[in-house]
């Protein structure tokens, strides 16, 4: 009987054994999965996401930065529209330039067979209201035949015109202190004509340097605006016309007929010496000779 107790005692301890390892197993790999999920975390394996989205806050803000002066750009437009009241494009126009702080540079206006008017516009916009405009431009136009919208980045261009410019004015200033030194009438005069033809280059570079720098801030829109409508005149129209010709006809004639008779007073009185002696002889052989033929007759 003692021996059945004891047995059943130590099999009671074998399962209690048993239950502690599989749980202390069990906890050993819930700490290896924390372990391993935390390694992972720490090797960067969850962050890739996170690392796209860095990288593309990275490309937009290179875009805004090319965006925002990096670049020298020179923006032309080329619009084509359609407008039933020119007068009133015109009135239209002057008020969105105003608010853009647009100027215009050139502008020519025709008048067609059946009186309608075609006229082409260009001005001269700050580059940072440029889009504005030619959206408030697309809107104030009837209809918007063509748009064509360029641009020539000139950034490559301008950063060599400042290269050379600063090499030229180091010239200029090693020239400067050369004539400073120097004493020698030769050497004067060589150095005066090189700093000359130098400081000549130097203002030839500043001009194309203000050009495009000028070109940059104020973009170019150039309009193509047509009439469609017809502009009929009022009913009196031609009556009245006819009565303003008839008026400048009359005053044309009386105009005419005392340019005529100041002209014969002028001959007369100014070529009286010569007339008078002319007409003395004239009549004198004119008498002479109605007399002879008065004897004769007789």
């Amino acid at each position: 009987m003692k021996k059945i107790i004891i047995m059943m005692a130590l099999m009671l301890a074998m399962a209690a054994c048993s239950q502690n390892g599989g749980e202390e197993s069990a906890t050993e790999g819930e700490s290896i999965q924390d372990t391993s999920s935390d390694e992972a975390a720490t090797n960067g394996l969850s962050d890739p996401p996170a690392e796209s989205g860095d990288s593309e806050t990275g490309n937009s803000e290179n875009s805004i930065i090319d965006q925002s002066g990096d670049r020298m750009l020179i923006y032309h437009a080329v619009i084509e529209l359609e407008t039933e009241d020119y007068e009133g494009f015109r009135e239209r126009l002057d008020q969105r330039m105003e608010q853009n702080e647009a100027y215009i540079v050139e502008a020519n206006v025709t008048k067609g067979d059946r009186n309608l008017r075609s006229g082409q516009i260009r001005l001269r916009v700050p580059q940072q209201n440029f889009e504005a405009m030619i959206g408030q431009l697309e809107q104030i136009g009837d209809s918007i035949i063509s748009e064509n919208i360029s641009g020539r980045d000139v950034t490559e261009q301008y950063v060599d015109l400042e290269s050379r410019l600063a090499a030229k004015e180091k010239v200029e200033g090693r020239l400067l202190s050369f004539l400073d030194e120097s004493t020698a009438t030769d050497s004067l005069l060589k150095i005066s004509q090189d700093l000359e033809r130098i400081q000549s280059e130097i203002e030839v570079l500043k001009g194309k340097m203000n050009y495009l720098q000028n070109q940059s801030d104020f973009s170019t829109i150039t309009l193509q605006v047509t009439e469609t409508t017809l502009v009929v005149g009022e009913v009196g129209g031609t009556s009245q016309q006819t009565w303003d010709r008839t008026k400048q006809a009359f005053v044309s004639s009386i105009n005419g007929l005392m340019t005529f008779l100041s002209w014969l007073f002028v001959t007369i009185v100014g070529y009286s010496p010569i007339l008078i002696p002319i007409l003395l002889v004239a009549g004198f052989i004119w008498y002479r000779k109605r007399k002879r033929m008065e004897e004769e007759s007789s």
